[in-house]
C-alpha cells in the first residue's frame, strides 16, 4: 500500500444502510414520478444518447442524469428504477474500448483529442455511484482502465474547456480507487491534472469578479456552476496534500461570493455568470446542486458544522423554488425576488435567454434537465455520516440508518417533519450492546437548543457537534 491520504473527517455512508422517511420519502418518490424518474422514456437526450448506442448527445447529460437516478432508484427501492439503471450501466461498461476510453468516440463529430474530459471525469463518478449501489464488480477495474486512459490521453492531449475548470472532480473516482489499491500511479496522475487544471485557490487570492461583468460577456471563470462546484475542490485536493491552505480555501471562497453576489437563499446569483446582489437577478439550478454537492463533500472532509447549515439552506429554500410541485417541470433560472413567469425580450440575466425563468422541459439549455436529479438524493445520502467512533447525524432529514458498528447491527432512526417543525427525535436500537458515539449537528442560528434523554435536558451551546456516547 502507497502513502496514505489524510482522512475525511465523516465519510458517506453506502446508500444501501441509508433509507428516506416521512416527507422526504414522499419528495423522492414525486421526484421519480416526475421528470427524474421519465427522461429515458421520451427526453431523446436520455433515451438516445450515444453513451447508450444512440446517436443524440454523448456528452454530460446521460452522465448527469445517471449521478441522480441511481441513488433515487436505490434510496427507494424501485425494482423497475433500478434495472433500468443496471441496463444504461451494462451498456456503458461493455462500450469501453480495450485501451480503457470510456467516453463515446466519435460525440459531435469530434475524435478523442476533441472531446472535452469533464464528461469522463462525471462517469466515472457515476460508475462509483454505481458500484455502491448495485455492488458490480467490474466497476473497479472499469475505473481503474478508464483512469490509466486518462493518464495517457493528457500527456498528448492536455485539459481544455469545462475539463481544464472543473479537474478536481477527476479526484473523487482518483481517491476511490487509490484507497482500493494503493496504486501509486494514481497520486501521479492527480498530480498531472492539478497541474494542468484551473487554480481555483490562486485565483482566488485576487479575484476580479466583485462586480459582474457586463451583459452577454460570458466567461468561464465567472460561470456560476464552475464557481459551485470549484468549492470543494480545495479539500478534495487536501486530502493529497494535507495543507491548510488547501483544507481552508472554501471559507473565503464562499465569504467573497456571499458579499458581491449573495441571495438570502444560501445561494449565490449567475445567470449564467456571477451576477450581483439585485434579487431579481438569476440563478442556474445547476448551480444550486452543485453548490449542495460541495457543500456535502466540504460537510464530510472538513467535519466543520456550518457547511450542514449551509447545506440545509439552499435545500430547503432554493432547490424546491426551481420546481414545480409535480417535478415535471423546472427553470434554469430561479429569482429570489420574480415577480413575472414569461418569455422577455430583453431579460434581465447576464448571458441567459429570455425564457430562462420559465418552467418547462428544457427551458434557455438542457443541462438542468439531467443535472436537476442528484439534489434529493444526494441530499438524503448526507443525513447520516460515519465517524471513527460511530454515527453523524450531519442534515436532519426524516431517515433511518441501518449499519454495522464493532461488529454489531445499529439502527438509528430521525423522526422528524424538520425543516417544518423544531423538534428531532432520535430512536437507536442495536442487537446487542455495543458502545459508539452519535454527533448531532447543532445549527448556528438555533437559540438555546435543548437535548432530552434519558429522563434529563441540557441546553446545548449553538453551532459545532454535541457527542452522545452511550453504551
Amino acid at each position: 500500500m502507497g502513502k496514505a491520504l489524510y482522512p475525511p473527517a465523516f465519510r458517506q455512508l453506502s446508500m444501501r444502510e441509508i433509507r428516506p422517511e416521512g416527507w422526504l420519502l414522499n419528495q423522492l418518490k414525486i421526484q421519480a414520478n416526475g421528470l427524474s424518474g421519465n427522461l429515458d422514456k421520451f427526453w431523446p437526450d436520455i433515451k438516445a444518447s450515444q453513451w447508450i448506442g444512440g446517436c443524440a448527445e454523448g456528452w454530460e447529460r446521460l452522465p448527469y442524469w445517471l449521478d441522480g437516478f441511481i441513488p433515487l432508484a436505490w434510496l427507494l427501492d424501485d425494482e423497475d428504477m433500478k434495472a433500468r439503471a443496471c441496463r444504461y450501466m451494462d451498456i456503458i461498461i461493455s462500450n469501453q474500448a480495450p485501451d480503457g476510453w470510456i467516453c463515446p468516440e466519435k460525440e459531435r463529430g469530434k475524435g478523442r483529442a476533441q472531446y472535452d474530459l469533464w464528461a469522463m471525469f462525471l462517469i466515472l463518478k457515476v460508475l462509483v455511484l454505481y458500484h455502491d449501489a448495485a455492488g458490480d464488480q467490474r466497476v473497479e477495474e472499469v475505473v481503474r482502465k478508464a483512469l490509466l486512459a486518462l493518464d495517457r490521453h493528457i500527456d498528448r492531449t492536455t485539459l481544455f474547456g469545462w475539463a481544464h475548470m472543473r479537474w478536481f472532480e477527476s479526484l473523487i473516482s482518483i481517491w476511490w480507487l487509490y484507497e482500493r489499491t494503493g496504486e501509486a500511479w494514481l497520486l501521479d496522475l492527480a498530480a498531472k491534472l492539478y497541474a494542468q487544471g484551473f487554480d481555483w485557490i490562486e485565483f482566488f487570492k485576487r479575484w476580479p469578479y466583485k462586480k459582474p461583468d457586463e451583459k452577454w460577456r460570458w466567461s468561464f471563470m465567472s460561470h456560476v456552476v464552475n464557481n459551485a462546484m470549484m468549492l470543494k475542490s480545495g479539500a478534495l485536493l487536501w486530502r493529497l496534500t494535507g495543507l491548510s491552505e488547501h483544507l481552508n480555501s472554501a471559507e473565503y471562497m464562499v465569504s467573497l461570493l456571499d458579499e458581491h453576489h449573495g441571495m438570502v437563499t444560501g445561494v449565490f446569483t449567475g445567470d449564467e455568470c456571477l451576477a450581483g446582489t439585485s434579487p431579481v437577478q438569476g440563478t442556474e439550478l445547476c448551480a444550486v446542486v452543485e453548490y449542495m454537492y460541495s457543500l456535502e463533500h466540504l460537510l464530510a472532509i472538513t467535519g466543520r458544522s456550518h457547511w450542514g447549515d449551509r447545506l440545509e439552506k439552499i435545500a430547503y429554500n432554493a432547490l424546491p423554488a426551481t420546481f414545480s410541485p409535480d417535478m415535471w417541470t423546472h427553470q434554469y433560472d430561479q429569482q429570489v425576488n420574480q415577480v413575472e413567469c414569461s418569455r422577455q425580450e430583453n431579460p434581465i440575466f447576464r448571458t441567459n435567454g429570455g425564457e430562462s425563468n420559465l418552467f418547462g422541459l428544457e427551458p434557455n439549455y438542457g443541462c438542468c434537465t439531467a443535472n436537476l436529479s442528484p439534489g434529493w438524493p444526494k441530499l438524503a445520502l448526507s443525513t447520516f455520516m460515519r465517524s471513527p467512533d460511530g454515527l453523524v447525524a450531519a442534515v436532519y432529514a426524516p431517515s433511518t440508518v441501518n449499519t454495522n458498528i464493532n461488529g454489531v447491527q445499529v439502527t438509528v432512526t430521525l423522526k422528524t417533519d424538520y425543516p417544518f417543525r423544531d423538534t428531532l427525535n432520535f430512536i437507536v436500537n442495536v442487537d446487542r450492546e455495543v458502545e459508539f458515539a452519535l454527533d448531532l449537528r447543532i445549527p448556528v442560528w438555533a437559540e438555546k437548543p435543548e437535548l432530552k434523554m434519558g429522563g434529563f435536558s441540557l441546553v446545548l451551546p449553538s453551532g459545532g457537534f454535541y457527542r452522545v456516547n452511550r453504551r
